[in-house]
């Protein structure tokens, strides 16, 4: 289990790399896809490290661990799988960019720079920021928060399986009236 929790640490660095990211105003725009692409990786990796490693066990664990999944869960852990797959093996990831305005005063300051505006008093000065979204369901979800999200169900996997896998616990049990998928 300690490879698959390095990759849970891996995802969590890169997430980390993602907020950072998301909030500059300069800077190469290269590099959050880059951290995207990376934690997408390191996501998906999680559970095909566990299907390698704990061949006997965690395939009838996961059926039954997906059906205590919320619907809105089950999605976006479906639309992360595939938007990784589309990273990986297809055009890149579907995340979009929009603008952001931000008006300024005399100066705006962030990690990737600082900017000083010298203009005649009542002009209003604006600085465009990028911001980076899934379409999910039509809508558009930041980037971060859907990374987070999948993170958090991923975290909560692997803390099911290890919790459920020891021999003296009972298995995961579906939420009563679920079915259990083949």
């Amino acid at each position: 289990m300690d490879r698959i929790k390095k990759k849970l640490r891996e995802a969590t660095f890169f997430l980390g790399k993602l907020v950072e990211g998301s909030h500059l105003a300069f800077g190469d725009r290269d590099e959050f896809d880059f951290y995207l692409s990376a934690f997408l990786s390191a996501a998906r990796s999680i559970d095909y490290r566990l299907r390698h490693e704990q061949k006997p066990t965690y395939p009838t664990f996961r059926a039954t661990w997906d059906t205590t999944l919320t619907t809105d869960e089950q999605a976006l852990v479906k639309f992360m799988i595939d938007d990784r797959n589309f990273e990986i093996h297809d055009s890149g990831s579907s995340r979009v960019q929009a603008d952001e305005r931000v008006a300024i005063g005399s100066s705006y300051r962030d990690t990737s720079g600082t900017v000083t505006v010298l203009a005649p008093v009542g002009v209003r000065i604006e600085l465009v920021k990028p911001t980076f979204s899934f379409l999910m369901n039509g809508m558009p979800v930041p980037v971060v928060e859907s990374c987070r999200s999948y993170l958090d169900i991923l975290e909560r996997l692997v803390t099911d399986y290890c919790r459920t896998s020891e021999p003296h616990n009972t298995p995961l049990q579906p939420p009563s009236g679920a079915v259990a998928s083949s």
